[in-house]
This record gives structure tokens, C-alpha cells and sequence, in this order.
């Protein structure tokens, strides 16, 4: 199937690679499919884009990529609903508010996607647990050089 995306203009995604939300994104119910697309070859980000409209999509990343010990668990209910079998069908992805300067962008730790990628089906989980943060520094300083570096 051809969609149109706000990054990468047409694109051909493949119907069994479109990623059901079925309640939506909070904020954005009335979208329930997205494409899971790569932002470049090597990069970390990816982006979850909308089938429906052009303007709806997030830039994602895997938590492993910047962040140690992103661990959380999800309810029963979560789990039969993305017909989760095995820790190997999940995908976890965190949705990153992009800053002019990139350096300022944040991460939301508190909210994150799951996605069972067996099934091609996915929810946001509210996350209880204050530790994690809507708006976490994607970036921090590094004390010993005042360099930015990953989280």
C-alpha cells in the first residue's frame, strides 16, 4: 500500500508492517495505523507515521539506545490484548519531542509504546512510576568534558 509521509514523502509499506492501535494514541484515538519507518540508515530514531494522515507521526527510539535499566512491567489485561506470548515479540519505543536545538530534546519515559511485533499490534502504557519522566533529557552534559552525550 502507498501512504504519504510527512518525512519521507510517498512511501510503499507493506499492509502486514502497518502497526494497529486499536484504542488510537491518547491524544490521537481516531488513528490506529502506523507505519514504522526508519529516520536513516544507521540512526536510532525511527518514525511511527500515521496511514491515515500526513501529519501524524512521532519520532520513536528504542529505550536501550540512551537509557540503562528502562524496565517496567505491563497488566494482564495489556498483555492478552496484544496477544503477547514472549518477551521477544515486544518492542518498546519512547516517543521523542524534537527541539530546534537538539540537544534540548526530551524523551517520554513515562508513556511508552508497546508493540507486540509478531502481531503488528500496539498501545501506549501510562506508566506508574514517577522515576520516569514525560519530558526526560534525551541528552545530558557530561561532567568530565561539558560535552552532550546520550542519556
Amino acid at each position: 500500500m502507498e501512504i504519504m509521509t510527512r518525512d519521507f514523502g510517498k512511501l510503499d509499506i507493506a499492509e502486514e508492517n502497518i502497526i494497529v492501535f486499536e484504542d488510537g494514541l491518547p491524544g490521537f484515538e481516531e488513528y490506529y495505523k502506523f507505519a514504522l519507518i526508519p529516520l536513516a540508515e544507521d540512526s536510532p530514531f525511527l518514525v511511527i507515521q500515521s496511514i491515515k494522515d500526513v501529519e501524524i507521526a512521532f519520532t520513536v527510539i528504542e529505550p536501550g539506545n540512551f537509557i540503562r535499566d528502562y524496565q517496567f512491567e505491563i497488566s494482564d489485561n495489556v498483555e492478552e490484548e496484544l496477544k503477547i506470548e514472549t518477551i521477544e515479540d515486544v518492542l518498546v519505543l519512547n516517543i521523542i519531542t524534537l527541539n530546534q536545538n537538539i540537544k534540548q530534546s526530551t524523551v517520554n519515559l513515562s508513556a511508552p509504546l508497546v508493540i507486540n511485533a509478531s502481531e503488528n499490534l500496539g498501545r501506549q502504557v501510562i506508566l506508574d512510576n514517577p522515576s520516569y519522566k514525560v519530558k526526560q533529557k534525551l541528552f545530558k552534559t557530561s561532567k568530565s568534558s561539558g560535552e552532550e552525550v546520550a542519556e
